[in-house]
């Protein structure tokens, strides 16, 4: 299983709301190939803190080289306490992973205060997989409450990946 490429590789916390990621390979993959996420903190895989993950169905069967699914959503991320990185990868049916991983972003979807439109913590923030101006993250990364699009105070009106339907 060898990719090349995937795309896109983020997301809001309530899921991709019709938003369809790519993962390419360079040959056609079996059915059994799916997409899966993966914790990692400390530079490695983290199976125990799997758990938190909600995973992917990926859409459609049979070979192909393109795998495509909707980012799920993930309530559970909030509840790991150390600084991770969600990684996107792929696994067959015997369990065997492959070598190519990415960073996939998770941005923390909060609706603003009133039931108005969502935003504030729907911004682009770098750091570490769960991401947002509320993040539960122990290692503080993501912790910037300006509620800005980059991290540098342009607010945006609307959650980035789901604009806001989903409030």
């Amino acid at each position: 299983m060898d990719f090349v490429d995937a795309n896109p590789l983020a997301s809001c916390t309530l899921g991709g709301n019709g938003r369809r990621v790519m993962m390419v390979a360079n040959q056609s993959l079996p059915a059994d190939v799916t997409p899966i996420f993966q914790i990692h903190a400390g530079g490695s895989h983290r199976p125990d803190l799997d758990q938190f993950l909600v995973q992917p169905t990926k859409d459609g069967w049979g070979a192909t080289s393109v795998i495509r699914f909707s980012s799920p959503a993930q309530p559970f991320l909030h509840q790991v306490k150390e600084d991770f990185t969600v990684k996107l990868t792929a696994r067959d049916s015997s369990g065997r992973v492959s070598n190519n991983n990415w960073d996939f972003q998770y941005v923390q979807h909060k609706k603003k205060e009133g039931g108005g439109q969502s935003g504030g913590g729907c911004g682009w923030q770098g750091g570490n997989g769960w991401q947002g101006g509320n993040s539960f993250s122990s290692s503080g990364h993501g912790a910037d409450t300006r509620g800005g699009f980059g991290g540098k105070g342009q607010v945006q009106r609307d959650c980035i990946f789901c604009g806001g339907i989903l409030d």
